[in-house]
């Protein structure tokens, strides 16, 4: 899924088949939205010659980006993607085995649309809580590490390495990075893929990293305009409504702003509703007040909008997706995002088709999008040969080392405490933790220390014995470590302070957490459970590396910034990015 739950996803459902060509069920309308008539713009004559020579079928096509099961191209794969005639494929982990598979795999569906206009090979690669990729390539630890830091040309740095690995594997476009501004603590779908809940400071990360994503040839599509920070509900399951007051809501505009000023490709919209904005609760994937309105002629965006998934129940259960498809591309989107089930395919393809047929989506419409579609992919030369698989997985995971180093920048202090930390080697430590990749780091530093490895979500008739095993393993020890990745890990920590020895918390997933770990006399936080963030966080604790991250995110009794070096002394101001960017 695009908008993924902070949280490891679960397994997705497969796609279901049915008559091709079936009706689209009927649903309740909403009222008709006018659609956009944007000012024409003089597009390059390469476009034109394209688009006149596409019938209906092609173009209604080129507005679809879907999903498929499998790992290979199969018959069933071939007809999907040739027969809808689709303008980009959209994968997930569910299609990847290896980075030889997956390589091989996006060439063959290039390969289907060799004779007419290529597609777009899109993935969701945001480092962090949302990765599909991770064999070879550069993983990165994700975005908040990156606000830790603080860097803006490491944000660059990092946009170009991973994008080169996609190119690498034959992907031409990313759906990421994620620009919204975390400013709601319990927003269940955002939290640490955002690089923090500052304006200023996601603003010139955004830029940065969006500039460099794009230098490597990758299209950019970053999300979830006009920003889905705010939220405290999940639009997997319901329609998220920010009523915070315009000013406000508006503010959530500015790194969208920033990364437009960058060169941005393209937004990805969100199924949200913003009354203040828009005087509607219309999700904002549907407005023409947002897509319209604010994006197209107040910022004056010329680059691609693409919707989030339509068969999220946000907008599935009240509209349908085939209504929700024409409402969206009438609004002033480009493509949708059908990645599921084929009947939900079918059901887009038959509303746009016939919506194109009577006119409720006027040609100048469509023949817009299809305009910035075809200039995208001619912009980020997808008609251009790719050099063979081999060649390119040779140079695969080049800037590996990469990930280390944004970890370790990002690690911040939070609390300290002189005698454990750094933690002397002569301890007898106890380690208790969720990722096998923390206690084979510490194994490293301490061959006799003894460990615990617990499920992040463990079952509710396994907590009571884990809080007895963690109060037992603690007892042996000098010090007890504990990672917490999210609130079901803070009762071990309980638990291992009631043994009376001292506790060391890394808080490896969002850092609101380190607001509720009383007990512990150390608090490190590190904004990633990835295995370079692990790592990062086991040296700083042994005195290898310094802790040189500051808070992205205000904590109660923390202020946003906040942050201290290896004996407890709060950091100067010039460990942090320049005011610019919104340090205290």
């Amino acid at each position: 899924m695009v908008l993924a739950a902070c949280v490891r996803a679960p397994p997705q459902p497969q796609p279901t088949h049915s008559e091709p060509g079936a009706a689209p069920p009927v649903v309740a309308a909403p009222p008709v939205v006018a659609p956009v008539q944007a000012a024409p713009v003089a597009p390059p004559p390469e476009v034109e010659a394209l688009l006149g020579r596409m019938t209906l079928e092609d173009k209604v096509g080129q507005l679809m980006m879907v999903g498929f099961a499998g790992k290979a191209v199969d018959p069933a794969i071939t007809e999907l993607v040739r027969g809808y005639r689709v303008g980009g494929v959209c994968v997930f982990g569910r299609n990847i085995a290896s980075a030889q598979q997956i390589g091989r795999l996006n060439d063959e569906v290039r390969a289907l649309l060799s004779d007419t206009v290529p597609p777009f090979i899109a993935v969701d690669q945001e480092g962090g809580n949302v990765v599909r990729l991770s064999d070879g390539n550069l993983v990165l630890p994700g975005n908040m590490v990156l606000g830790a830091a603080r860097q803006p040309e490491l944000a660059y740095e990092a946009g170009l390495a991973q994008g080169e690995d996609l190119h690498r594997l034959g992907f031409n476009m990313n759906l990421a990075p994620v620009l919204d501004v975390n400013s709601n603590p319990l927003n269940p779908v955002i939290g640490l893929r955002a690089f923090g809940d500052d304006v200023a400071l996601v603003s010139e990360l955004g830029a940065r990293f969006v500039a460099g994503q794009q230098d490597a040839h990758i299209v950019t599509v970053a999300k979830h305009f006009p920003g889905h920070g705010a939220v405290d509900a999940d639009s997997h399951k319901s329609l998220p409504i920010v009523r915070a007051p315009m000013l406000q809501v508006r503010e959530q505009l500015k790194p969208f702003e920033a990364a437009m000023a960058a060169g941005l490709d393209g937004l990805m919209t969100a199924h949200i509703a913003t009354p203040t904005l828009t005087g509607d609760e219309l999700p904002a994937t549907l407005s023409s007040r947002v897509l319209g309105g604010v994006l197209r002629d107040e910022l004056h965006f010329k680059g691609l909008v693409i919707t989030d998934e339509l068969e999220m129940d946000a907008i599935d259960r009240r509209f349908g997706v085939g209504r929700a498809a024409v409402l969206a591309i009438n609004a002033g989107a480009d493509m949708v995002l059908i990645p599921w089930r084929l009947e939900k395919k079918e059901e887009v393809w038959a509303a746009l088709l016939d919506a194109a047929r009577t006119g409720e989506l006027p040609q100048g419409r469509l023949d817009e999008a299809v305009r910035r579609i075809l200039k995208a992919k001619i912009g980020k030369g997808l008609f251009e040969p790719l050099p063979p698989l081999e060649t390119r997985l040779a140079s695969l995971g080049e800037k590996r080392e990469l990930a280390g180093r944004i970890a370790s920048a990002g690690v911040t202090l939070l609390r300290s405490t002189p005698s454990l930390f750094p933690l002397e080697t002569r301890r007898r430590v106890a380690v208790i933790s969720t990722e096998a990749s923390l206690i084979a780091a510490m194994e490293r530093r301490f061959p006799s220390m003894t460990s615990m490895l617990v499920p992040a979500i463990p079952a509710p008739k396994l907590r009571d014995e884990l809080k007895l095993q963690a109060r037992a393993l603690a007892a042996g020890a000098d010090v007890v470590v504990v990672s917490v990745v999210n609130s079901r890990q803070l009762e071990l920590v309980t638990n291992a302070a009631l043994s009376g020895r001292p506790v060391i918390t890394i808080v490896l997933g969002a850092p609101y957490l380190a607001a509720q770990v009383h007990e512990s006399k150390v608090v490190l936080a590190t904004y990633s459970y990835r295995e370079a963030a692990t790592e990062a966080a086991v040296a700083a604790i042994c005195g290898e590396k310094g802790t040189p991250g500051r808070l992205p995110v205000a904590l109660p009794r923390l202020p946003f910034g906040h942050g201290l070096d290896p004996v407890g002394r709060r950091l100067a101001l010039k460990h942090a990015a320049p005011a610019a960017v919104g340090a205290p």
